[in-house]
């Protein structure tokens, strides 16, 4: 909470990555290459998709643009559309 400082929660052994926000989910891409989604909640992280993206490691910070995730590793570049189906 801004105004208090308090934690509203913490995830254990969860090692270096990024976390973006897009809409109402968080888009996690750890250093692995491994992509999880979450929705955005104050009541925990509770993950509804994981997905190895980069086999060999993420070498750059993502970038997103229209409801896609780009993700780049030492020799591949990868696009991953994260709208819903239509």
């Amino acid at each position: 909470e801004l105004k208090t400082g308090k934690i509203r929660w913490s995830e254990d052994r969860f090692g270096a990555g990024t976390v973006t926000l897009a809409g109402q989910r968080l888009l996690v891409l750890k250093e692995n290459g491994e992509l999880i989604l979450a929705p955005a909640s104050p009541d925990g992280f509770k993950p509804i998709g994981r997905a190895q993206i980069l086999p060999n490691g993420v070498r750059a910070y993502p970038a997103l643009a229209d409801g896609h995730l780009y993700a780049r590793s030492k020799d591949t570049l990868v696009c991953v559309d994260l709208r819903k189906p239509k």
